[in-house]
């Protein structure tokens, strides 16, 4: 049985602005500077899957934070539980950072929150995907905005250049219940 994200077709990327309260936004970057315990692309993924990518720190929201980021996204797919336990981490993607071509299953449902306040298109981090026509579309960071689908999409995340910030942005993911 295929579960359906709110208005969401399988193989398509739902768009959606204003995803988060500014001021959950604002915990979100202040929890960062409190935690201990990071994470990186370089010691927690497979290396298929991070190829010869610059650093990306990754964040793991926990207990209230995590409850108050479920509740928004609630408001914006109000069926997000039957896609199973929902974890959501700040990622910042350093200068030469990129994600190769995955799908992200196992995982049932997957959405990406932007949340620099400005990006240039010229510093790359692009979210590249293939839709079902074999067509590649880019979506560029724009902050507050989060791209969201139902694996398996084939994307990638491309590098980042010299010039550019950290990538900044909430990576959502849900899992079956016994995953």
């Amino acid at each position: 049985m295929t579960k359906k994200c709110y208005s969401l077709t399988l193989m398509e990327i739902k768009t959606l602005h204003n995803m988060l309260p500014i001021e959950l936004i604002g915990k979100i970057k202040d929890y960062s500077y409190t935690q201990k315990n990071v994470r990186t692309n370089l010691t927690s993924w497979n290396p298929e899957l991070i190829g010869p990518s610059g650093a990306i720190l990754l964040y793991d929201l926990k207990d209230e934070l995590l409850a108050e980021v479920k509740k928004e996204v609630q408001k914006h797919i109000p069926n997000i539980d039957e896609y199973g336990s929902l974890t959501a981490m700040y990622v910042l993607g350093g200068r030469f950072s990129f994600i190769q071509w995955h799908n992200d299953t196992p995982h049932t449902f997957a959405m990406t929150v932007y949340l620099n306040e400005q990006w240039d298109m010229n510093w790359g981090g692009a979210f590249v995907y293939e839709d079902t026509s074999k067509q590649f579309i880019s979506v560029y960071p724009e902050y507050n905005k989060s791209i969201c689908f139902e694996p398996p999409v084939w994307h990638t995340t491309n590098m980042s250049n010299l010039q550019a910030p950290l990538r900044e942005s909430i990576q959502i993911f849900c899992d079956p219940n016994d995953y």
